[in-house]
């Protein structure tokens, strides 16, 4: 969306209430792309702008929680890079990860030096 360059009013920006009705209702804008929800805003009210020629709404979060990746970011999650060395139990022989303090399987506590 394009605007048309004319000067924009500047104001304030409200977001409606979700759940008006409902005793659990929230204040809460989301962005997303395609059908993929990008990010949510915790507020009811940012700076907004608004263009009286083209109707061009704008409002300024600056403060976003993402909830999921966009763009080149949004690929499938590899798995194995965040695998942990490995080491053997010198009581019982069971292979666990290396950060691990004490054996799992046998109670081996691995001292620090």
């Amino acid at each position: 969306m394009l605007h048309c360059g004319k000067p924009m009013v500047k104001g304030t920006f409200k977001i409606e209430n979700r759940g008006r009705n409902s005793p659990f209702g929230y204040p809460v804008s989301t962005f997303y792309e395609n059908d993929t929800m990008i990010c949510e805003v915790p507020v009811d009210t940012t700076i907004g702008y608004y263009c009286t020629e083209c109707g061009m709404l704008i409002g300024v979060f600056p403060l976003t929680h993402p909830t999921g990746f966009a763009g080149e970011f949004n690929k499938d999650i590899d798995e194995s890079i965040d695998v942990l060395p490995k080491k053997i139990c010198i009581e019982c022989g069971a292979e666990i990860d290396l950060d691990y303090p004490r054996c799992p399987f046998c109670g081996h506590i691995y001292e620090e030096i």
